[in-house]
């Protein structure tokens, strides 16, 4: 039996935030716009491949300084993991989209 299965599916995602991603081993003294990586619920059964669009998502993540994207939708978060592109969450990511006391001010105008 010879079978070739291909995930696709069609996006339309946006910048999201100024949002790093890093490998941290503790969670004390980080700047709101980082999120640990221990910390970002990965669902890995969302991962599509990116295949000939991983130059230019890595190009879109410099140019807008995010590690982070949207589809529009209420939980439609992504970000280049080794399989691809993956849904993610982290409650920064609702709290940015809700503005809770300000902080989307605060991730964006930090550097």
């Amino acid at each position: 039996m010879e079978v070739t299965l291909t995930k696709q599916k069609t996006f339309k995602l946006e910048p999201f935030g100024r949002f790093t991603i890093k490998f941290l081993k503790r969670n004390k003294n980080i700047a709101p716009r980082t999120i640990p990586l221990f910390e970002l619920e990965c669902e890995h059964e969302t991962a599509y491949p990116l295949g000939d669009f991983e130059n230019e998502f890595v190009k879109l993540m410099k140019k807008h300084k995010t590690d982070i994207f949207t589809d529009g939708s209420y939980f439609g978060f992504y970000t280049r993991t080794g399989s691809g592109m993956t849904r993610v969450f982290h409650q920064k990511f609702i709290d940015y989209r809700e503005n809770k006391g300000g902080f989307k001010d605060v991730v964006d105008g930090e550097l």
